[in-house]
């Protein structure tokens, strides 16, 4: 009997994750929209998402809101992660060209496997979300969320994910924490 219950609350404790994880998926897609939108004209903010996704400030407007959307997850979810910044995994003149992937650094005091675990998990989830949006460059990845960690001694002396923050073309931008204007 005992070895039926612990199955039973195992089972339990998986569907309530993956509950969860959809749940946060949804909410990240649907309030990174809605933020993109925003950033449009007014008279525009109601035109069919599928024509939205022809201009670049809205490409761009999505790209960050989906980035500034996950880090405040993460940051929910990791209260020690310290900031959260996005980077380019190549450099493109075009804007436009984004590929729908999302490349996310993640400054942490120390490495943890705890924020790989995490991400993967949140990418299992998001990547089926934003294909149903029927875009393309959405389709045609398995991932979507790429995370990778820094820590202050790699920033510090420009190691590994560090250098990125001496990079000429494409230095990583904080997404999270946001500083407010007064």
């Amino acid at each position: 009997m005992n070895l039926f219950e612990n199955k039973r609350r195992e089972d339990s404790a998986r569907i309530t994750i993956a509950q969860d994880f959809h749940q946060a998926a949804n909410d990240i897609c649907e309030k990174a929209l809605n933020d993109a939108k925003a950033q449009l004209h007014p008279l525009i903010r109601n035109t069919e998402l599928f024509q939205l996704r022809k201009r670049s400030e809205f490409v761009q407007a999505l790209k960050l809101a989906l980035a500034r959307r996950i880090a405040q997850k993460l940051a929910i979810w990791m209260p020690e992660l310290e900031a959260v910044f996005q980077f380019d995994e190549s450099w493109i003149d075009d804007r436009n060209a984004w590929d729908g992937s999302i490349h996310l650094l993640v400054k942490v005091p120390h490495l943890s496997h705890k924020i790989k675990t995490l991400g993967k998990k949140l990418d299992s989830y998001l990547t089926p979300h934003l294909k149903q949006l029927g875009w393309s460059r959405f389709r045609k990845h398995q991932s979507t969320l790429e995370i990778q960690q820094v820590t202050p001694n790699e920033l510090r002396h420009g190691i590994g994910y560090g250098a990125m923050f001496h990079a000429v073309y494409s230095v990583p931008v904080k997404v999270w924490p946001l500083k407010r204007t007064r």
